[in-house]
């Protein structure tokens, strides 16, 4: 035997055992004269994932695999033939009621001299690798939504812890760190604009006398219907907070001190109206203010709350119930 025939059978002898132990399904298929395909060789692996034998060599396709599926698989068999070059494609096939994936190649066959036409297909099934990959984005899809969900909660968490940070529980008004942050920005625009802010402070007279001769709770209730009095009373620019047990200060941008003045004496008409009632008992409360307002560029919010509360305590001084307004050291203007 020559070498040109012992490699042709050395060859061929590779080719076979390829065909036979490949776990890839291989086939051959013709067209034949009725413009059908025709299983014309197929490798054990795919008569095994056809679950078919050897009767079905030399039958049409859409005889074992159904009108479907044959229709959809010769399409791009005579597509192959056709342009005369090998595809590529990703294939879904129903087999036996459960779609399987397949990525195959097929190879075209256009004999000149017997004008037979006839597809090479190697295909590799990826059924497992495209669940995994669908079970995978599914995956993902749950944990990008329970992301969301999460930043959702933790974004809603953020915003009560800051509204705690920032905001008085019993009054839900501003709190001392809402007043830090919130007045110094206001000061400094102040500055900046030569612009008037005046800064009050009101202090409920005697609550400490109302919390041991009623309840805490009752006092509770006075504290929380003085500052409804004093969000109701001011401008969506204005900056209030509640300082202590009873004391609430109240910063007024574009604010001149007379202005102010005129807020805080219906502050003052409107506190001594209000009337609660305790064990059958009517209690009426009244509230001491002071006021002070920026007059040189060296003030901040500690230089104006010092003015104010030295004017606050002019107010107790002179019996409560009053308005004291800082104009100088040992300088002040009352009005009841």
């Amino acid at each position: 035997m020559d070498t040109i025939s012992k490699l042709a059978k050395g060859k061929l002898s590779l080719f076979d055992h390829f065909w036979s132990n490949s776990n890839d399904n291989m086939f051959l298929a013709s067209l034949d004269k009725d413009g059908d395909f025709v299983a014309e060789e197929m490798n054990p692996s795919q008569m095994k994932n056809l679950g078919q034998n050897e009767k079905i060599i030399n039958k049409k396709l859409k005889e074992f695999l159904g009108e479907e599926n044959a229709c959809f698989l010769e399409e791009k068999y005579l597509k192959c033939l056709e342009e005369n070059k090998p595809i590529i494609e990703e294939e879904t096939v129903n087999i036996n009621g459960e779609d399987r994936y397949y990525n195959t190649m097929i190879i075209p066959i256009n004999d000149e001299d017997t004008h037979e036409k006839k597809v090479i297909g190697i295909s590799r099934e990826v059924t497992e690798l495209k669940l995994t990959k669908q079970r995978l984005e599914e995956l993902n899809k749950d944990l990008d939504a329970l992301l969301i969900q999460k930043t959702e909660e933790i974004e809603g968490t953020n915003s009560k812890l800051k509204t705690l940070a920032f905001n008085d529980i019993l009054t839900e008004v501003g709190n001392r760190r809402y007043l830090n942050d919130h007045a110094n920005k206001a000061i400094s625009l102040a500055h900046r604009y030569d612009s008037c802010l005046t800064c009050m402070v009101l202090d409920i007279d005697n609550l400490t006398h109302v919390n041991e001769s009623c309840s805490h709770a009752f006092g509770d209730t006075i504290i929380k219907s003085f500052a409804e009095l004093l969000k109701s009373s001011i401008r969506d620019s204005d900056i209030l907070a509640r300082y202590s047990g009873e004391e609430f200060i109240l910063l007024l941008p574009m604010t001149s001190l007379e202005d102010a003045q005129i807020l805080a004496k219906r502050l003052l008409n409107e506190t001594r109206n209000m009337e609660f009632e305790y064990k059958n008992k009517k209690i009426n409360i009244t509230t001491s203010i002071g006021l002070s307002t920026i007059d040189n560029p060296q003030d901040n919010l500690d230089s104006l709350l010092t003015k104010t509360y030295d004017a606050l305590s002019k107010a107790k001084e002179e019996g409560k119930d009053i308005l004291v307004s800082y104009l100088d050291k040992n300088s002040y203007n009352i009005e009841t």
